[in-house]
């Protein structure tokens, strides 16, 4: 096995953002605190700051096939001991990587394949039914092959079998990322709901659109910012339902920001919104945009999905819009805005939760561990 004084580790995504929360911010960056040498081979595009120091190896090739043998050409190129990869499409690239090459190998689950087969298909759910199945058996079989497995605790049930290469790695916010700043929730004038990630129809955006026409007439300075891109149908479609609605004045779709550039960002909000769809593939998923609220002190609304109910619901940080209507979220909506003292009551709540309990620290230490026993084998 390829080994020196100083260990070569490889992240490795063929969907993600190079500047990924959770894979760049989050993990990588954890791991240059320990090893020199960190490398990563990403879709080419939004490039890391060199100033990080991490060896960037942009994915160039379109097509799924094509980038998955650029991805593992790549991977070869770089004699990295341990690889540590993010998309289940990668584990028979992997599986070669540590027998043909005598590598380290991590899997990083981020949701569950299976569902989110079904959930985020544009085809009908009895036509996803059979390629869902065989993505999730081929997630099983070649899992059993890998060093180490991790995922949140929502997918945990479904690695139970390999409980001695498995751990909890929760995607919790980073404190020091954010900064000491609040958003100002409690004032009374120009009040901003936002709404930062994904646009596609899974995330009821035309959802929050609506509810904006029953908290317009309360009140007309109201703003709903949707931070993030669509594609030109879907974008398109949005567009029509906020003409129909007459609500131009009071809705606004921007497109998404660097991720450094998001504490500024949230600190105009007033009230944030996570995804509304208590899908199956959301109710074993643990989404970020919740915690990156609470870190800001912003009241969170969420759907009823596991996640939302433990770390919003449960420590008062937010509200569960349930049933996920417009109707119902504009009532909700209407609640918060005309009371200030609650919102910062929730604001307050979320943010002690997230640096006394739920923060990167702890996954920190985790991570090094895992790290530490595959490096010494």
């Amino acid at each position: 096995m390829f080994m020196d004084k100083t260990p070569v580790i490889c992240h490795i995504t063929l969907g993600h953002n190079p500047t990924d929360d959770r894979i760049f911010y989050k993990e990588i960056l954890s791991l240059k605190k320990r090893y020199q040498k960190v490398s990563l081979i990403a879709p080419d595009c939004n490039p890391p700051d060199p100033k990080y120091g991490v060896d960037y190896h942009p994915l160039s090739e379109s097509g799924f096939f094509k980038k998955l043998w650029q991805a593992y050409y790549l991977a070869k190129q770089i004699k990295a001991d341990l690889y540590h990869f993010h998309e289940f499409e990668f584990l028979p690239p992997a599986f070669f990587l540590k027998f043909k090459y005598r590598r380290k190998v991590i899997y990083d689950a981020h949701e569950t394949i299976f569902w989110f087969f079904i959930d985020f298909s544009r085809h009908p759910k009895w036509l996803t039914t059979v390629p869902a199945f065989l993505a999730h058996a081929m997630e099983m079989i070649f899992s059993a092959f890998m060093d180490y497995i991790v995922a949140t605790i929502f997918i945990a049930p479904w690695f139970n079998i390999y409980k001695k290469r498995f751990a909890k790695l929760y995607n919790y916010p980073v404190i020091s990322f954010w900064g000491s700043e609040r958003a100002d929730v409690g004032r009374q004038s120009n009040p901003v709901i936002i709404y930062p990630g994904q646009l596609v129809p899974a995330r009821k955006i035309e959802t929050m659109i609506r509810s904006m026409a029953f908290v317009k007439p309360e009140f007309p300075d109201v703003k709903l910012l949707i931070v993030g891109r669509a594609s030109n149908g879907y974008d398109a479609r949005l567009k029509q339902i906020i003409d129909d609605n007459q609500l131009n004045d009071v809705v606004e779709i921007r497109p998404p920001v660097p991720y450094e550039s998001v504490p500024d960002l949230l600190k105009t909000a007033t009230i944030g919104i996570s995804s509304l769809t208590p899908n199956e593939s959301f109710r074993h998923s643990l989404q970020i945009k919740p915690f990156e609220f609470m870190a800001m002190g912003i009241p969170v609304l969420g759907c009823r999905v596991p996640s939302i109910e433990f770390y919003v619901e449960k420590t008062g940080a937010g509200m569960i819009v349930d049933p996920p209507t417009a109707e119902n979220l504009g009532r909700i909506l209407n609640e918060l805005l005309s009371n200030p003292e609650k919102r910062i009551a929730m604001g307050q709540k979320g943010r002690q939760a997230v640096t006394e309990k739920y923060n990167w620290r702890i996954m920190e230490n985790r991570l090094f561990s895992i790290y530490n026993k595959l490096l010494k084998c």
